[in-house]
């Protein structure tokens, strides 16, 4: 319901991206989970048992990078508001809405928030333009040479320390 709401406040249903330096963001994108040995975990026989991936169940994720889309920026954290109104069959008031879209907010008042860490940015777009990634970050060589022969540039392979 939280998604319907986002597309009749902004025109368009939403593609999400995070907002920021590569390193400071990539935990919004899940591109981390390339590498989450741990999973999580279940109760069995009055245990709790980990959960771990083996080799060969790992996602292999691919993360672009663009220096400019067209869309709306929005509050991350505030954007929880929404979602939690909506799941709970409330509605999201305008004083809410404006901590959300922060509406008094210029572009370069949003890229800077997130670049100093102040705000959780994202920007919501009605579509993923492939064609104007500038990089690509992918988990290994061989989906690097994939991707390259079709057509992308600058993809490299960046792995990430993964905090658990």
């Amino acid at each position: 319901m939280a998604y319907e709401w986002l597309e009749k406040e902004i025109g368009y249903y939403p593609v999400f991206f995070a907002v920021g330096e590569i390193e400071s963001v990539l935990w919004m994108t899940d591109y981390d989970d390339n590498w989450r040995v741990w999973t999580g975990g279940e109760r069995a026989r009055g245990t709790y048992r980990k959960m771990f991936r083996h080799k060969g169940e790992f996602p292999n994720l691919v993360i672009f990078s663009f220096s400019e889309i067209d869309g709306i920026f929005m509050d991350f954290q505030s954007w929880h508001i929404a979602l939690n109104a909506c799941m709970n069959g409330g509605s999201v008031s305008e004083a809410e809405r404006r901590m959300i879209f922060k509406p008094s907010w210029t572009r370069s008042r949003w890229i800077s928030a997130s670049r100093k860490g102040t705000h959780r940015v994202q920007l919501v777009a009605p579509a993923v333009p492939l064609q104007c990634a500038e990089r690509g970050y992918v988990r290994n060589s061989i989906t690097c040479l994939m991707l390259e022969k079709r057509g992308f540039t600058n993809i490299e392979v960046k792995r990430v320390k993964v905090n658990w």
